[in-house]
């Protein structure tokens, strides 16, 4: 019996895994102990009767113990709790884009876990612990990653921080139409926008992340659009709206948010009388690189600029190229358009009065002198405020501004007892200026010896001066006027045979072999004419002689050993004898000073002086060349400077017509022989020169470094630019070619195309640097390294360019060459064994006259590259020592 129970146990139990099954060993032991059993039975006769029950409750409880082996059905109650759990986690969240919703595929996963779970329920009995344990971890994960997909509130911090800040420029910005005031519209479109965003944040625990952000992303845009409309503009002017020659038009652009300004933004002006109207710009003049919200622009008005019934500003500024106006938070553009302000009553006259002098006879000893002062703009408002008088030639600077000479405004007329020069001052409301000089002659009076001055039959005279050259007073007699084709009128300053006599005679006596010729003229043009014989004599007598001419305010100096007078004959096929010299000084036209203003509004400068034309031509036979090579001599020019120059970044600068240029040319700024202020010019060329006032230049990426002050004085002298319009890259290197370049733009000298073609191999033509590479080897800056190479793209060392500046010295005739004395100076640097024996003899050169020092451990480094830094300093350096810029 008992074995039939244990074969019915194992055929009700098969071997396996699923419920009501079991695992092998405990059949195998069931089946040993089943085995066992028939055993004994099949032999039971030899078997007692307590051996035979033994046996029976042996495989009973091997029964027993495969029973309790075989697996059972699990306990489905957690599984049903995780269905309902999740049944309402379906419930509480359904589909949708709302707080506390959910999207339709993630519902659809949750349900599809769902059902395999229920599934499994409702079969439990056929499921083990274990497997009904899995079905729970599988569908609490499900919820897990469907509660986590619930859509959730967002935080309103961004779009309560947007709320607060709109608040605040509704506050800040009050209805109206002054500067920072906006228009009820305006204020209306925002506060619309608030209170959008007001409905949105008080109900943000309901509210998405998403539509939170939505909501910040819209007020903002509804604030840059209010920003961008109280962006204004005020023009600052004078008391009585009337604005003459130098005065100033300021214009203050206000933003509403932080920009960022890069190179030289500008206000359009329209200005002109009647149908002659013409734009002018006022160019930006504050900081760069920098975040601001106020912009300053400002119009120096020029001489013979006139608009008498109003001006009339642009609704946007202009940029021109490299020019830009940006939001310093984003990099956006800013806005550029404004409400134009009325300007009707700014009204323009930088016309000087007209001054006629006549003169009459009162007796043999006394002349009355008659003034007729005339002035425009009279409908503007336009008034002579002052009209004065002082004997001699004189300029409106000897006026002080109509405070100095006797007062004629009410009756315009003076008597005078002696013979000579007497100046009329006028001065008009708008500030403009003109002084009209008149030789009285024919006055009844002893004549008289002027302290060894030598009167000649013409009035000019010739003596010494204290500083031991001669000074030439040229009479009046001696100047004709002839007048030019196109109208222009041009005094001819011819010298006496007599006069020249004297001058050769006192030459010997001379200690210093400079004559000054000095003339009262006021014409436009003035021309100052030499017999060429005569010149010869003078470098006969002294190589050095030197020739100045002082015309029109401005002078000119002339080395007259420069002037190849022979080659000049035998090109006019003349005798010396038969040429004619002739120093030409031309007040230019009003449109080349506008040309030069136009060209500075992009450059960052205005003009601030007369634009003067030099011309030195040679005569003969009806034919005339002009001198433009001066053997790389140089010699000084002037131009007076009636402003008051405190505070001003003055440059002189020539103008090149041809291919519309402005470039720098060695200056000073000094003090004339009539205590006035001039800008005195070194230059190898003549051309058009003037002055201008550049605005200052920075380099964002040079705050803090030791080239800084150099570097941006050099970049405000138009010397030196960035790689940027705020980026200097100090440390980068500066090429062979780009030093050459700068160089030679440094000492004013003219680009020259190679007269031989291509000089070097690796210097084309057609190169951007060839004429400047040209210009530097013809004049022994620099030289080529060898195999008809010059290397133009390799980075200058630092014992290349000490060989540059000693061959620059050289030709500026500074300093004397150290070859031979390099031993002494070397000495100061531990690496001196390694400056290449090419190179030491400048090195001491440089380094003895302060333009190039050693690095801060006491090396030279000869070998190691320049930076642009340091090539700056050095050529700052160089230019002072040479008196090249102050």
């Amino acid at each position: 019996m008992a074995i039939t129970v244990a074969q019915q146990a194992l055929t009700d139990h098969p071997q396996g895994e699923n419920v009501g099954q079991a695992s092998a060993g405990a059949r195998t032991a069931l089946q040993s102990a089943a085995n066992a059993a028939q055993q004994i039975l099949d032999n039971a006769g030899n078997y007692t009767q307590d051996q035979l029950d033994t046996a029976v409750n042996q495989l009973n409880s091997a029964v027993q113990v495969f029973n309790a082996a075989v697996i059972q059905a699990g306990i489905p109650t957690a599984l049903g709790a995780a269905i309902t759990a999740a049944q309402q986690a379906l419930t509480d969240h359904p589909q949708g884009t709302d707080v506390g919703q959910t999207s339709a595929g993630t519902r659809t996963a949750l349900e599809t876990a769902m059902d395999a779970a229920q599934q499994i329920l409702d079969n439990a009995g056929n499921y083990t612990q274990d497997q009904l344990d899995t079905a729970v971890i599988q569908l609490n994960s499900a919820v897990q990653v469907f509660k986590t997909a619930v859509i959730q509130a967002g935080a309103p911090t961004a779009l309560g921080a947007a709320i607060t800040a709109a608040q605040q420029a509704l506050t800040d910005h009050p209805e109206g139409t002054d500067v920072g005031q906006t228009s009820a519209g305006d204020r209306a479109a925002l506060q619309t926008a608030i209170d959008a965003a007001q409905a949105i944040a008080d109900d943000a625990e309901n509210q998405s992340q998403t539509r939170l952000d939505e909501a910040t992303v819209s007020l903002n845009d509804a604030m840059a659009v209010f920003e961008a409309a109280w962006v204004g503009m005020v023009l600052t002017a004078s008391a009585n709206d009337l604005y003459g020659t130098s005065d100033t038009l300021r214009f203050t652009v206000f933003y509403g948010y932080e920009v960022t300004v890069i190179g030289t933004p500008v206000v359009p002006i329209m200005v002109g009388d009647n149908s002659a109207t013409q734009t002018v710009y006022a160019p930006y003049m504050g900081a760069r690189g920098k975040a601001v919200t106020k912009l300053t622009f400002e119009f120096e008005v020029p001489a013979g600029l006139a608009d008498v019934d109003g001006i009339k500003v642009a609704a946007s500024l202009e940029l021109p190229d490299g020019a830009s106006i940006v939001r310093t938070s984003s990099g956006h553009p800013a806005s550029l358009t404004y409400v134009a302000p009325d300007a009707n009553g700014i009204r323009i006259v930088a016309i000087p009065p007209e001054v006629a002098l006549t003169v009459a006879p009162n007796g043999s000893e006394r002349k009355v002198i008659s003034v007729m002062a005339s002035l425009y703009g009279g409908a503007a408002g336009n008034e002579l405020t002052q009209l004065r008088w002082l004997p001699g030639n004189l300029s409106g600077v000897d006026f002080a501004g109509g405070t100095k000479g006797t007062d004629i405004l009410a009756t315009p007329q003076f008597t005078t007892t002696a013979n000579g020069d007497y100046t009329v001052y006028a001065l008009d409301e708008a500030g403009n200026e003109v002084v009209k000089t008149i030789t009285v002659t024919g006055i009844s009076t002893p004549s008289s010896s002027d302290n060894g001055s030598r009167p000649v039959t013409s009035g000019t005279t010739v003596k010494l001066d204290p500083n031991g050259g001669i000074t030439i007073l040229v009479d009046p007699s001696d100047i004709k006027q002839v007048k030019r084709s196109d109208g222009t009128v041009i005094e001819q300053v011819i010298l006496t045979e007599r006069t020249r006599e004297q001058v050769l005679e006192l030459l010997q006596d001379a200690t210093e072999p400079f004559i000054s010729i000095t003339t009262g003229n006021r014409e436009q043009a003035v021309q100052a004419q030499f017999q060429a014989d005569w010149l010869a004599d003078m470098v006969k007598a002294n190589p050095n002689t030197i020739i100045e001419v002082r015309l029109n305010d401005s002078s000119y100096q002339l080395r007259l050993s420069a002037i190849d007078l022979i080659g000049f004959a035998e090109r006019l096929d003349a005798e010396i004898s038969n040429l004619t010299v002739n120093i030409i000084q031309v007040l230019a036209g009003e449109h080349i000073r506008q040309e030069i203003d136009r060209i500075g509004v992009s450059q960052g400068f205005s003009v601030f002086a007369d634009v003067i034309d030099y011309k030195v031509m040679v005569e003969a036979n009806g034919q005339m060349l002009e001198v433009s090579d001066y053997g790389g001599s140089y010699s000084i020019r002037t131009i007076k400077l009636d402003r008051e120059i405190t505070n001003r970044n003055l440059v002189a600068v020539q103008y090149i017509p041809e291919n519309g240029t402005v470039v720098f040319v060695p200056a000073k700024m000094g003090t004339g022989p009539d205590g006035t202020n001039e800008a005195i010019l070194n230059v190898p060329h003549n051309s058009l020169y003037t002055v201008v006032n550049v605005q200052a230049r920075t380099f964002a990426d040079l705050t803090g470094h030791w080239a800084k002050a150099d570097v941006e004085h050099l970049a405000s002298k138009l010397l030196v630019n960035g790689v940027a319009a705020d980026r200097f890259d100090s440390e980068g290197t500066i090429t062979r070619a780009e030093f050459s370049a700068l160089l030679v733009r440094a000492l004013g000298l003219s680009m020259k195309e190679s007269e031989d073609g291509d000089r070097f191999a690796d210097v084309p033509a057609f190169a951007w640097y060839a004429s400047a590479v040209n210009a530097a080897v013809d004049s022994g800056l620099i030289s080529g390294i060898g195999a008809g190479r010059f290397a133009p793209n390799d980075p200058i060392t630092r014992e290349q360019i000490a060989v540059v500046i000693a061959g620059a010295l050289t030709f500026t005739s500074h300093g004397t060459d150290s070859e031979g004395q390099e031993g002494g100076h070397l000495d100061a640097f531990t690496d001196r064994d390694s400056i290449s024996s090419w190179a030491q003899a400048a090195v001491v050169r440089a380094s003895e006259d302060g333009i190039m020092k050693g690095m801060v451990d006491g090396r030279f480094a000869p070998r190691e590259y320049v930076t642009r830094a340091q090539a700056a300093v050095i050529l700052k350096r160089f230019l002072q020592y040479v008196h090249f810029i102050d």
